[in-house]
């Protein structure tokens, strides 16, 4: 019987922190790492995946129902990480193909950090500080840029929370320690009692939580509900001179509604790990502004967290290609379709 095939599909730093074939070793699996142009027609990027059992995916290419028709041995894709929008989960079950995720746990405390990180960084100006002395103008004693990198203190701030899930909750817990004058929330699907024991206070409305807040923070998932949910009216609302973070998805924010946002000032400064297409264009204006911090939506790019990611994913594959019922999955109607293409003992 031929080996079943395990792809791992533009997710560039998979196995770059411990061998992965020591994960698949006893199975008798082959794993193979592609990498696929997210503009390509289906019928293309379909011709490198037709050999696959299961895909362990990054956040492109989009799987839906022209894929999925096209790759028949397909049996499951597997996000590489807790957001799924480029997962159609509808054509998914439709053609029998198991979706699964990563656990949010696994993720967490990376992303939340990472967002206190930038949320500081923005604060004490710190790749701009960087910068200063780079370029010699520390030395130089250059007494105006100098006033320039002097920054806030988080205690004179409101800080702003949009999604109160698994991450949103653990920035709330690293921002309690140090002391904003205050944290306000934004999430629909969270009562006020449960925001008020977490020591912080509910917003009624996306607007209020825009109005009131010195520092804004996305940890919502890309949903049709919250895609462009910051637009240009929302940044109309806005406190002048706030901060903005995202974390989340890039689809969040329109990337034209931001743009004019720094630029008129409704904005003080953003710092981004995510963007709307990504990668972002070389060219985007965006990349132009001073005022904006750029990572390369590697929020939850800790050594022990990309350990584990591997590891979760592959034991989600195997699980799966044994006949197991998956532990993250998504679709689970698709387990009672007679159009499974995975042998499942439900």
């Amino acid at each position: 019987m031929e080996a079943a095939r395990i792809g791992v599909v533009n997710v560039p730093l998979f196995g770059e922190f411990r061998d992965p074939s020591e994960l698949v070793r006893s199975s008798g699996a082959e794993l193979i790492k592609l990498s696929i142009d997210p503009r390509e027609e289906p019928e293309e990027a379909a011709g490198k995946l037709a050999d696959l059992d299961v895909v362990i995916a990054g956040s492109t290419p989009i799987y839906d129902r022209r894929l999925f028709a096209r790759l028949p041995r397909l049996k499951a894709v597997i996000r590489w990480g807790v957001g799924y929008d480029n997962v159609v989960l509808e054509d998914a079950t439709r053609e029998g193909v198991i979706a699964s995720r990563l656990p949010a746990y696994v993720l967490r405390d990376s992303v939340a950090e990472h967002t206190i990180a930038l949320i500081l960084s923005l604060l004490r100006r710190i790749p701009a500080a960087d910068s200063y002395v780079r370029e010699g103008r520390w030395e130089e004693g250059d007494v105006e840029g100098l006033r320039e990198l002097v920054g806030e203190r988080i205690e004179e701030k409101i800080v702003g929370i949009i999604g109160l899930g698994n991450i949103g909750l653990r920035v709330l817990e690293l921002l309690k320690p140090l002391k904003p004058r205050r944290i306000i929330v934004y999430d629909p699907y969270v009562s006020g009692e449960v925001v008020r024991a977490l020591g912080a206070d509910r917003a009624g409305s996306l607007e209020e939580l825009l109005a009131l807040s010195d520092i804004i923070t996305i940890h919502a998932p890309l949903t049709p509900e919250t895609r462009r949910m910051l637009d240009r009216r929302a940044f109309e609302k806005m406190k002048p001179g706030a901060y903005l973070v995202n974390t989340a998805r890039g689809g969040i924010i329109d990337p034209d509604a931001l743009l004019w946002a720094l630029e008129s000032g409704i904005l003080k400064a953003a710092a981004l790990d995510v963007f709307d297409p990504e990668p972002i264009p070389a060219d985007h204006p965006i990349l132009r502004r001073g005022n904006v911090i750029l990572t390369p939506h590697i929020g939850s790019g800790t050594i022990s967290s990309y350990k584990r990611m591997d590891e979760y994913s592959i034991q989600e594959a195997l699980r799966i290609l044994r006949g197991e019922k998956p532990l993250w999955i998504l679709n689970p109607e698709v387990l009672e379709s007679p159009r499974l293409r995975a042998k499942i003992r439900v």
